[in-house]
């Protein structure tokens, strides 16, 4: 019974996941006023975690859990396309900090309304028990996932993994 209930949330989880990015995608390409793609809005995202003094590239890399390297050229992507800017730190002219323009703020906001309706959309119909369930399922998977990419950076690193 066990490998039942396995395969199917494999299936569910498989499923999930590409219907969440044609989901996300499509609504965007829909759009004419945005040129993006679903990892450009979740750096836009990041970034605008820190509207007054922006992120630096790293902040971003460690949050997006990717390279630096990655970021960069992602961040040179949007100041192209006119969604970020980067400024120097006025205390230390090493730092740059990249921030959203007016026209990253506005791309922002839409996603986080997609994605709210979105949540209210699936949620709707719910106990709050449900919902409740729900949310502490996602939270462990999260866990979960997280607690994978720990132990793959540990082994990368070359330390003891213990876990």
């Amino acid at each position: 019974m066990e490998d039942f209930f396995c395969k199917k949330f494999n299936d569910s989880l498989s499923l999930s996941y590409v219907l969440f990015n044609r989901v996300e995608q499509n609504v965007f390409n829909s759009s004419k006023r945005f040129n993006l793609s679903i990892s450009e809005l979740s750096m836009l995202e990041v970034i605008n975690k820190s509207p007054i003094h922006g992120k630096m590239i790293g902040d971003i890399a460690g949050e997006l859990m990717i390279t630096p390297s990655s970021v960069t050229i992602a961040v040179n992507r949007l100041e192209r396309k006119g969604y970020v800017f980067r400024k120097k730190s006025e205390t230390d002219g090493r730092q740059v900090f990249v921030n959203l323009t007016e026209k990253g703020r506005h791309a922002d906001r839409i996603y986080k309304r997609f994605r709210k309706n979105m949540a209210r959309d699936i949620l709707k119909g719910m106990s709050d028990c449900e919902k409740l369930m729900l949310i502490e399922c996602v939270d462990r998977m999260n866990d979960f996932l997280l607690s994978r990419i720990n132990k793959s950076i540990l082994n990368r690193d070359g330390l003891k993994n213990t876990a």
